[in-house]
């Protein structure tokens, strides 16, 4: 293979997160030439899915790397732009706690930095002081079947009628991945975890609602999917002051505002009504709920877009990093960079992600956009939080703050046929907007609706075997346009607090409009078997 500093690439993509996964197919599928490298070792960046022992090496891989001098490659009329090079991994994860049932005698929580032993997980600091909770399952069985965990960094789900799930199906991309439909929406009230009824179908089944709220939410459900002179007139007013005035009582209220639009007692009428019908919309494609969850967790979908980027001709390298960007001066463009191996590579356009921005030029709106994080949790626990008749339930459970100044939390629990968990255990990951530390936004939730050392009174709730806390930066802080960015130079955020993927699609394909504006964003990738090769056409004239 020639070196790289001898080829000429029309796109340099900087880390192998969703949108700039799916900007890399899109430019090799019409045509162009295509670089895609991350620092890091694995495939989709801060949306990675890892095995559960590939999580114990992640949480311990936070190293300095010092930066070199290439000022050297320069040549006349150039100037050199460092990229942000201070850690192998990614610079937006904080605040890392690990915490397990299996070992009471051991450390109470490990921060980023500290390695845990392979055979000595670290244990909450209340647990050391209590008798040892015995389990079916042992910590060696974790570790023994950790590959059967595909562990997510970022917890999301599908709408049915999202943005994702049509460019999956627009760009053919769907076929490299296999899907479950997430089977019930939860949520948690007084204590107790309840089924939200939110189809037809659900609506007459529930045993918690009376006739008379049956019909209240069936005829809301069913008007609010055509706008009114009666919504528009409380337009910027609360979207809870509009559920009120609807008398539909506070069992109603709750399921729409909290489990059906997702939003928050101030979010604004219209934007609550706006959030309802596109739940609404999305019930019924797949299934009784409008999401789906992709088999082998999330990390599938990123590396599905890098399969079709290779297809047509992408190239990638992973544990390849960029340095610094080599500007002209006059034109104030970039046109090449310099990697990690001192190699100058020639290139049209740069897109790089987030926390490997300029610090030169993003200074001010980069810590602007790192203060806004997503707090995270994952759990593996020994049993479901609402049990059934079917071990295999995926579920998406709402939880309104449980206290005043608490945050609203978003509960994805998946079981072991999604291929995310071994069987007999699940997979439950929860997300909120920072307040504090993602433990301490998120570890009451936990002991509320778990067992674990520091419950009381919870003995009939799943027990926590494992659980990891950790801080992520919030993408959506960060804005495409106002940096002081070249102008070939262009800049995607990490994941956002979003439940889909919108933002990520919508960043992607502004990104494509921007550099080859006549061209269709992620047109439709031909079946196999309608590819004709050049040496079947020689064969074919021939004979």
């Amino acid at each position: 293979m020639f070196p790289l500093q001898l080829l000429y690439f029309y796109v340099w993509i900087m880390s192998l997160g969703l949108a700039e996964s799916v900007v890399a197919a899109a430019f090799s599928r019409v045509g162009q030439r295509v670089l895609h490298v991350d620092r890091r070792s694995y495939y989709a960046a801060n949306w990675a899915s890892f095995t559960f022992n590939g999580l114990l090496t992640w949480i311990q891989q936070h190293h300095v790397k010092e930066a070199q001098d290439w000022s050297s490659l320069l040549e006349e009329g150039e100037e050199l732009i460092y990229l942000s090079n201070s850690k192998s991994e990614s610079d937006s994860i904080s605040n890392v706690q690990v915490f397990s049932v299996f070992h009471p005698t051991t450390q109470a929580s490990q921060t980023e930095g500290e390695e845990p032993e392979a055979d000595q997980p670290t244990t909450s600091a209340a647990q050391s002081q209590s008798e040892p909770i015995k389990k079916k399952i042992s910590y060696p069985q974790l570790l023994k079947e950790g590959r059967r965990f595909n562990i997510d960094l970022v917890s999301k789900l599908m709408y049915s009628r999202g943005s994702l799930v049509d460019l999956l199906i627009k760009s053919n991309v769907s076929r490299y991945a296999e899907f479950k439909n997430v089977t019930r929406i939860l949520t948690y009230r007084h204590g107790k975890v309840q089924q939200v009824p939110c189809s037809r179908a659900d609506v007459f089944a529930s045993r918690q609602l009376s006739v008379v709220e049956k019909r209240k939410l069936m005829r809301f459900l069913t008007s609010c999917m055509e706008e009114t002179e009666e919504q528009q007139a409380y337009n910027g007013r609360p979207y809870l002051e509009f559920l009120c005035d609807q008398q539909l009582g506070d069992n109603l209220q709750d399921f729409l505002l909290h489990s059906i639009a997702m939003v928050t007692e101030d979010t604004p009428t219209e934007e609550g009504l706006t959030s309802t019908r596109h739940f609404l919309r999305c019930l019924g494609r797949y299934g009784n709920t409008p999401f789906l969850f992709p088999v082998y967790g999330l990390g599938e979908i990123p590396q599905c877009f890098c399969r079709m980027c290779a297809v047509f001709g992408g190239i990638y390298c992973l544990r390849h990093s960029v340095n610094c960007l080599v500007m002209d001066k006059e034109t104030n463009r970039c046109k090449a960079v310099i990697d990690s191996r001192g190699q100058r590579i020639s290139c049209s356009h740069f897109v790089v992600e987030e926390d490997k921005c300029v610090s030169v030029c993003l200074s001010v709106c980069l810590s602007c956009c790192l203060f806004r994080s997503l707090s995270r949790a994952v759990l593996i626990t020994d049993g479901s939080i609402l049990p059934s008749d079917s071990d295999q339930q995926v579920s998406m459970v709402t939880v309104p703050p449980i206290a005043a100044g608490c945050p609203a939390v978003k509960m994805v629990e998946l079981c072991s046929s999604t291929m995310t968990c071994m069987p007999g255990t699940y997979l439950v990951h929860l997300t909120c907007q920072s307040v504090g530390s993602a433990y301490e936004d998120l570890s009451p939730v936990v002991t509320r609706m778990f067992h674990t050392p520091e419950s009381h009174d919870q003995e009939n709730c799943p027990s926590v075997l494992w659980c990891l806390y950790f801080n992520m930066a919030d993408g959506s802080g960060l804005e495409a346009e106002g940096h002081n960015l070249p102008s070939n130079v262009y800049m995607c955020s990490g994941p956002d607090g979003g439940l889909g993927h919108e933002h990520a699609i919508k960043q992607a394909e502004s990104i494509f409009q921007k550099i080859l504006p006549e061209e269709d964003f992620c047109p439709p990738a031909p079946n196999p078997e309608d590819i004709i090769y050049d040496g079947d056409n020689t064969s074919s004239s021939s004979s």
